[in-house]
């Protein structure tokens, strides 16, 4: 009869070890997927806030240009009769009638710069206006404008735009009228 041999200890030296480097590699490796993993994600999140910081601008150019539109008399359209075109800038909580700066940034942290670009586009008479020849010769007219709303953040190299149309009426004096024609006439 056999007897059935029992394996020795030294035979198994060295196992446990071999073992737990294997099982130290394995984690090791999950260890390094999960953080390359959470690395992506916060650039990806990075990206889609600024983004969304940089259209925000944008959108807060055209509607700060919406408003400044709104409050203008009819003398003050007159400007753009003669092809002026009006720049505004968001700095600080505030809106200037000047092109933005390098500098100038609209938000507390410092990294959006926005502006707006307003031109008259269009001019059309308002339908059943009249023109009178006696005393105060004006006609109301409906002002057409393009609007450019722009937002940019160096840091990170984004930039974004919005062109909307708005539409503002006014009164314009006959001469005022005639006077803009040549001009375009002429610049043609």
């Amino acid at each position: 009869m056999r007897s059935a041999s029992i394996p020795s200890t030294s035979s198994q030296r060295g196992v446990a070890l071999l073992i737990a480097l294997l099982i130290l590699v394995v984690v090791s490796l999950m260890g390094i997927t999960a953080m390359k993993t959470s690395m992506f994600s916060a650039k990806i999140a990075t990206g889609t806030q600024v983004d969304a910081m940089a259209f925000e601008g944008a959108e807060s150019a055209v509607s700060d240009a919406y408003k400044h539109l709104e409050t203008m008399s009819s003398d003050e359209l007159q400007f753009f009769l003669g092809g002026g075109i009006m720049n505004r800038c968001l700095s600080g909580g505030t809106s200037t009638d000047v092109v933005c700066q390098a500098s100038s940034r609209m938000d507390s942290r410092g990294l959006i710069n926005a502006g707006s670009r307003i031109r008259q586009e269009g001019l059309q008479a308002v339908s059943g206006g009249q023109v009178s020849m006696s005393g105060n010769n004006v006609i109301p007219m409906d002002f057409n404008f393009d609007i450019v709303g722009g937002a940019d953040i160096q840091e990170f190299n984004v930039e974004n735009y919005h062109v909307q149309q708005a539409l503002k009426r006014g009164l314009v004096s006959t001469s005022d009228l005639m006077t803009s024609a040549q001009q375009r006439e002429g610049e043609q």
